[in-house]
């Protein structure tokens, strides 16, 4: 047994047992026990156990993306700083000073990609634990966790869309599954689209889409989705479906982010921020207090007859002294 694979079993171990989990709650509520969509949903129910887990990393990306965004001017004024100077001194002090900016700003380049980290040893566990439900079902493997053979061969024989779990592309017994797994890989693929756009094109700040970085950016859109597909050939049906749901639970994540906490400068900032001028104005409205319009006009007034005032007092004072004169 390979070194990867001793590190995985602690994590195989408990995913099996978050399945059985989550079996157990659905069987609860009235669904078919044995081979079933159970079994299929209990998959997908994984998503939500290890996203509900992951949201204080979430909320750290967040944080780290906008901190990232606000220093971009700063960064890109260093970067101009050494740019064409190539000698190790120069190097080395673009690096120093870079790392500087990152610790006064708190900001880390790698905060974003945590989440995406730490769920890899997962879907690897996921892979690995689908491709030995054969093995475990027929007693030439061992179990893992609470998934012995009588289990193992109520999920290999579970199917989602006429899809048994532990079938591949390749492995699928006609055209229909086929059909159906392409469907779900294309619904991977166009959730990872959507969301890569709404990030790049929604909450990037206008400064870093004037920068050549940016046209690397969304070239990136369309190789992940590129991957996906090869990859969908090759992996487990019980694999994508976690794959599945788990894109569509980034993509309703990103468009919450979007909303609520978009990156400073960015065009999904500038419609929070004609939301919020809106949204106060009706709460204006309905205290019976001016709008915000309105109170800067006011202001406005306020100052200009402020200013003549003081105008009047020095023309005053200036009369007063050429008359004592």
């Amino acid at each position: 047994m390979s070194i990867v694979n001793t590190m995985l079993q602690p994590l195989e171990w408990l995913i099996a047992q978050l399945l059985i989990l989550g079996h157990r709650m659905l069987t609860a509520i009235g669904m078919p026990d044995g081979a079933g969509l159970a079994w299929c949903l209990a998959i997908m129910g994984l998503v939500l156990v290890i996203r509900i887990c992951l949201l204080p990393l979430f909320v750290r990306q967040i944080q780290s993306m906008r901190r990232m965004q606000a220093i971009q001017p700063q960064l890109q004024r260093i970067q101009r700083k050494y740019a064409g100077r190539k000698d190790p001194r120069s190097q080395e002090a673009l690096q120093r000073e870079t790392m500087a900016l990152y610790r006064r700003e708190g900001a880390n380049p790698m905060g974003s990609c945590l989440p995406a980290l730490v769920q890899m040893p997962v879907l690897c566990s996921l892979f690995s634990m689908l491709q030995r439900l054969p093995m475990i079902a027929d007693g030439t493997s061992t179990a893992i966790g609470g998934i012995d053979r009588s289990v193992a061969g109520d999920i290999e024989a579970s199917r989602f869309l006429g899809v048994r779990v532990a079938d591949t592309f390749m492995s699928a017994d006609g055209v229909s599954e086929r059909l159906a797994i392409g469907a779900i890989v294309a619904v991977m693929c166009a959730a990872l689209v959507i969301m890569q756009w709404l990030l790049t094109h929604r909450n990037t700040s206008r400064t870093i889409m004037e920068s050549p970085q940016f046209r690397m950016q969304q070239t990136m859109v369309f190789v992940f989705p590129v991957i996906y597909i090869f990859s969908g050939v090759t992996l487990p049906f019980g694999v994508l479906l976690y794959w599945v749901t788990n894109n569509l639970w980034n993509l309703m994540q990103t468009v919450a982010q979007l909303r609520w906490f978009p990156n400073p400068g960015s065009v999904a900032d500038e419609r929070k921020s004609v939301r919020d001028h809106a949204r106060e104005n009706r709460r204006r409205r309905a205290a019976g207090m001016p709008s915000l319009e309105e109170e800067a006009v006011e202001a406005a007034r306020r100052s200009a007859n402020d200013r003549r005032a003081r105008e009047s007092r020095a023309r005053r004072h200036r009369s007063t002294v050429v008359t004592s004169d």
